[in-house]
């Protein structure tokens, strides 16, 4: 049901009996009362867990983020559509990108990693906003994927590696598949979003495949902490 369709009011008629002291006679009134339904309407959609700007080694600015489907229903076609401003709030542009899994059911969150390549701007950013457009879908992703046997390492040329092993739980191929990392320095903060594909990137029903993701922008490798791993494929 339409949410707007939950506001519509509810007349609620009443009828209040009423004796006459006077002439011993009984008569009626007719009343109503006017109750509003819901006051509070439920907002779905996508929620923007986290964002940041960042800026990588050849001096491009990045917007990344991570964005969870709030919507009841699976949402399919996302991009995540960063909009940047200057001084007193004068728009310098906007920039978008798809966000990497896709679609998304229920509860699942995906990265996203916005490239503004016009470096004409960077000195003139002074805020952004991110905004996502998304369709609903009745179609559920088969993404029965997980990931085992995780290491990491920062390797003597200051480049940093993810590997890994992805296990393919479904009965059908994973085609295409993607590990992508949201990486944090110590104190929680996004530094990027980085990604390969699996050693085969088709893997059959019940099989297995290896992962290797090189972080190899040395400001972040440096800084990297942490990192949470995602999945996507078709």
């Amino acid at each position: 049901m339409d949410e707007f369709e939950r506001m519509k009011k509810k007349i609620k008629l009443h009828f209040n009996i009423i004796l006459n002291s006077k002439t011993n006679l009984l008569y009626f009134t007719l009343g109503f009362t006017i109750i509003i339904l819901s006051s509070i309407v439920p907002i779905f959609g996508l929620k923007l867990l986290d964002s940041a700007i960042t800026h990588d080694q050849n001096k491009f600015v990045h917007l990344i983020g991570e964005v969870k489907n709030d919507d009841p229903n699976p949402v399919d076609n996302i991009y995540a559509k960063g909009i940047l401003f200057g001084k007193n709030n004068s728009q310098l542009g906007n920039y978008s990108n798809q966000v990497d899994v896709h679609p998304l059911s229920h509860g699942e969150i995906s990265p996203f990693d916005i490239l503004v390549y016009d470096k004409g701007i960077n000195e003139l950013i002074n805020t952004f906003k991110i905004e996502f457009e998304f369709n609903s879908t009745s179609m559920e992703p088969k993404r029965d994927l997980t990931i085992g046997s995780v290491t990491s390492r920062l390797d003597f040329s200051g480049f940093y590696y993810i590997s890994g092993r992805v296990t393919n739980n479904m009965n059908l191929m994973s085609n295409n598949t993607l590990i992508i990392a949201s990486v944090v320095d110590k104190n929680g903060n996004l530094l990027g979003i980085w990604k390969a594909q699996t050693e085969p990137y088709n893997i059959p029903p019940l099989g297995s495949a290896s992962f290797t993701i090189p972080v190899t922008d040395k400001i972040q490798s440096f800084k990297l902490n942490n990192y949470t791993l995602y999945i996507n494929n078709l």
